[in-house]
């Protein structure tokens, strides 16, 4: 038997402190403008702070390999009409508040900024409908990024109605220095199937061509070359998908999580016609044939009745509909960013996803019922309101990144209008206080290897207990370990 560790410990012990008043940016002194909710959820396990504030519509978020955060900012008269900027925060005390300004890392990029993404040496932007930027890190992460490329999307006409804007990526598997990023093509209308293709093309990222379907989702394979990059492929990897504008990985399992917009309402465009979905592609089938279909237009779930309209395609993982009465209850419409929980979150919240939902368009506060942080479990299909929506102070909290113990909320604008919110954007961290109970790590025999599972957190190596653990490449769970060789040792970490 191959020996393994059944428990683990967190990488780092957390410090059980709460300061809900934070000191930030061009506001002194205030509170976030929410508490934390849902059953089972104690606000006293979390910090919520104000991580940073006054910025230009904040969206797309990452983390460093030193633990600061990159993140874009569109700045200009509105959201639609800006110039783009990343931007790297740094908390060097913990207290959950970033260190006076922003550092600019890179000021050269098109406007409407929503998704970043960091893989090895390059950083990934985009823009809703804008290019996809490939930018190259220096020695520290403090030092400016350079630039290495850019692909850009050709849509036909002037239309660009759900155009590219979301970004996830993952290192290609079992290839060095190549990166699969994901991205979609939505819908040319808001209830009819696509009729345009959109076209791909670069003068500074060799290989990049081909003709994309709308109502899809992508992947798009990225080697990075030292020097330059290159375009490798471009797959679909979903079709039936009206927006899809946010995608997610199980950090065990690797499969895909992805949600998609549901239909505006056809007489009253703020109550939906359709419900806003979480769809699933298992990892041995993204990329491949056949490509799953989700149903739009045709096929999909009432909002409010949960009635199977058409019953064909592959049926959502979740359904999204107001809690707790599909009547009365709570919205949360227009999901955006998607994200695995933090690992480090208290049990019950470390498993799920978090959604941020953009509400209505250009309301935000008392006006916007619709904006919710929401967590769900694609386990048992059931979801709550973390931060609920139509509150005085939050417009859209559409950007989210995790990491390990921590979830960041980007809020484009508090005050809702896209069109002239700029300066309103903010930043919070929420930041678990209490940790959770270990990772699982099973074993059992499966002929003549052991086969590891675990639920959460990333599988690590050792060939002596006394020694340097380490992550084992691209492992998921179910994980088979061969019993030839020398004896290891296996545990998992948050």
């Amino acid at each position: 038997m191959i020996p393994f560790t059944p428990l683990s410990r967190p990488l780092a012990s957390l410090v059980a402190v709460s300061a809900w008043i934070a000191f930030s940016g061009s506001n002194p002194l205030w509170a976030p403008p929410f508490t934390l909710e849902g059953p089972g959820v104690d606000p006293a396990d979390f910090r919520v702070t104000v991580f940073a504030d006054g910025l230009d519509f904040p969206l797309g978020m990452a983390e460093l390999s030193d633990g600061s955060i990159i993140a874009t900012v569109s700045e200009g008269t509105s959201f639609f009409n800006s110039n783009g900027k990343l931007v790297r925060f740094v908390d060097s005390n913990g207290d959950g508040v970033a260190d006076g300004s922003p550092q600019v890392l890179y000021d050269d990029l098109p406007g409407s900024l929503t998704s970043v993404c960091v893989g090895g040496e390059l950083v990934f932007v985009v823009g809703v409908g804008r290019p996809l930027t490939i930018l190259r890190k220096g020695e520290t992460s403090s030092d400016p990024l350079t630039f290495v490329g850019r692909v850009d999307f050709n849509y036909p006409g002037t239309t660009t109605y759900h155009a590219h804007s979301a970004l996830e990526l993952r290192e290609t598997p079992g290839v060095d220095d190549s990166y699969d990023l994901f991205f979609q093509i939505g819908s040319d209308s808001n209830f009819a199937e696509s009729t345009r293709t959109v076209t791909i093309e670069s003068s500074t990222v060799a290989g990049v061509a081909g003709t994309l379907v709308a109502d899809s989702a992508y992947m798009m394979t990225i080697v990075d070359e030292g020097s330059q990059a290159r375009m490798s492929r471009v797959v679909q990897v979903g079709a039936g998908l009206r927006n899809a504008a946010g995608f997610t990985f199980h950090p065990a399992t690797g499969d895909l999580y992805l949600q998609d917009n549901g239909i505006d309402g056809l007489e009253v465009a703020t109550e939906p016609h359709s419900a806003d979905e979480l769809n699933f592609i298992a990892r041995e089938d993204v990329g491949r044939e056949p490509i799953p279909d989700f149903g739009f237009p045709d096929n999909y779930i009432a909002y409010r009745t949960g009635e199977v309209v058409g019953g064909e395609g592959v049926q959502p993982v979740i359904a999204f509909q107001p809690v707790p009465d599909p009547q009365t209850g709570r919205r949360s419409e227009g999901p955006n960013d998607i994200t695995f929980a933090p690992p480090g979150f208290p049990d019950g919240l470390n498993t799920g996803i978090f959604l941020g939902f953009h509400g209505i368009f250009n309301q935000g506060g008392l006006a916007n019922d619709q904006n919710a942080v929401v967590y769900a479990d694609p386990e048992t299909g059931g979801y709550f309101h973390f931060i609920h929506g139509q509150q005085e102070g939050i417009g859209h909290p559409d950007g989210l990144l995790a990491t390990r113990n921590t979830l960041f909320v980007a809020d484009m604008t508090t005050g809702g209008n896209m069109n002239d919110g700029a300066g309103q954007g903010v930043i919070y961290q929420i930041k678990a206080l209490t940790p959770p109970v270990p990772p699982d790590l099973a074993a059992r025999r499966a002929g003549p290897n052991l086969e590891l599972t675990w639920d959460r957190g990333v599988l690590q190596q050792t060939d002596d207990l006394e020694g340097e653990w380490q992550d084992v490449d691209q492992a998921f769970s179910p994980f088979v370990a061969d019993p030839e060789g020398k004896r290891r040792f296996f545990r998992v970490v948050y």
